[in-house]
Order: C-alpha cells, then sequence, then structure tokens
C-alpha cells in the first residue's frame, strides 16, 4: 500500500512539473508574439490608423496642385493678332479694298460684281449714304454704287475684324480725324490716301462696355458721292 502511494505520488510529482513546464513556455511564447506585433491578436488600432494615414495622403496629392488656383491670361498673341488684322486692312485700303474681297472702290462697277456672284440678296437706295446699297449676305459685304454704277463704298461684315477693340484701333492708328455717336454707335474714320477713307463702326461704349468690339467698317471713295448734276458735293465720310 505505502509503494503504491510512493509510486502514485512520484508519477504526480512528474505530471505536474510538466504541466507547469508546458504552461511556461506558452506563457513566453505569447509575450514574445505580442512583442514581436505590438498589438494583441484583437487589436487593430494600428491598421486603421496607418490607413487613415494613406487616405489622408492622397487627398492632399489630389487637391493640392500647384496650378489649380492659377486665372488664365488674355495671350499676348492675341494683342499681335489684332494688330495684324489692323494693318491688313490699311495696307488693302490703299486700294480701296477691304478683306476678303476682290473688288475695290472706284475701278469697279456694280454689273462687275453681279457677274461673278450674281443679283444681292438686297438692294436699297439710302439717301444719306448718297447711293445705293447692295447686300451679298453669304459673302459678308455690301457695296455702295452711285448712278453710274461706280461703287463707292465696300463694307466688310467678315468675322475676324470683330475681336478688334475700339482701344486697339485707336492704339494702332492713332487719333482718328472723324468720330461720331449716332443710333448707338460710335464711327471713327481715317484718311488712307488721296483717294480713301476708313470708316470703322462700333457699338457706343457703355459703363458696362467701355471698349467695345468692332461691328463693321468700310472703305469709302468720296469721289464717288459726288453729283454735279445736282449740284451735289458728295459725302467726306
Amino acid at each position: 500500500m505505502f509503494l503504491w502511494k510512493k509510486g502514485f505520488s512520484i508519477k504526480l510529482i512528474i505530471a505536474s512539473i510538466v504541466f507547469i513546464t508546458l504552461m511556461t513556455g506558452c506563457s513566453k511564447f505569447t509575450k514574445q508574439t505580442e512583442n514581436a506585433t505590438g498589438n494583441t491578436p484583437n487589436n487593430n488600432g494600428t491598421d486603421i490608423n496607418q490607413s487613415s494615414d494613406i487616405s489622408d495622403s492622397a487627398s492632399d496629392t489630389n487637391t493640392s496642385s500647384p496650378n489649380s488656383n492659377n486665372a488664365s491670361k488674355e495671350s499676348p498673341a492675341q494683342d499681335d493678332s489684332s494688330k495684324t488684322i489692323l494693318l491688313n486692312i490699311m495696307e488693302l485700303a490703299k486700294e480701296g479694298k477691304v478683306v476678303n474681297c476682290q473688288f475695290p472702290a472706284k475701278t469697279t462697277v456694280i454689273d462687275d460684281i453681279e457677274k461673278k456672284w450674281g443679283k444681292p440678296d438686297k438692294s436699297d437706295w439710302v439717301s444719306a449714304a448718297k447711293g445705293t446699297y447692295a447686300t451679298y449676305t453669304k459673302h459678308n459685304l455690301a457695296f455702295g454704287f452711285n448712278k453710274g454704277s461706280q461703287i463707292f463704298e465696300v463694307r466688310s461684315f467678315d468675322d475676324k475684324i470683330k475681336k478688334v477693340s475700339l482701344s486697339k484701333v485707336k492704339e494702332v492708328f492713332g487719333k482718328p480725324s472723324y468720330d461720331v455717336k449716332v443710333k448707338g454707335e460710335e464711327i471713327i474714320g481715317y484718311v488712307v490716301n488721296n483717294n480713301f477713307k476708313i470708316l470703322l463702326v462700333f457699338p457706343e461704349p457703355t459703363s458696362k462696355n467701355p471698349n467695345p468690339l468692332l461691328s463693321h467698317y468700310s472703305v469709302l471713295y468720296p469721289k464717288g458721292t459726288v453729283n454735279l448734276m445736282a449740284d451735289d458735293p458728295g459725302r467726306e465720310w
């Protein structure tokens, strides 16, 4: 009986030692795992914070472009373009011509135009202008002609001229020889040579639109408006 109890006690002691050894090893392994990851198995707070930082960084990258608040500025090329158009207007006017038109004032008669383009869309007598005006809408042109069928004025409504401002005209051509405001328009004029003058028509400047763009312009041959038979000295502008 003593021997059985003694043997049982020895086995119990050995089992206890093994159990304690195993428990101690597991405890050490758990602590090593926690120290390596910085988290307990159920704590993912560090992962959430890292994800948040990445999202904030991406958001900052997308919304902080260095050029996002830069306002657009008028290109110097646009200013040069207006000047080029005006210089071209002046050069053509020396020959009685306007832009995109092969028919000059003084040396053309209305029959020449009709042979090339057909009848005008409309034809109106304008007493104040001293002649009849034939309009060719498709070509953005109108021609004033006298009783002898001579073209004395060519008017251009070409789209390319409509980006030229009033201030730019005065800058390039200087102070106008003629400047009137009538019926909501401002008309300025320049002497080209002994034969021709230029008339440029703008909406009348206002506080909301102090520097309007060109509406249309014409090259005038004043001598073509003279009517000696009626003792009419004709137009100057």
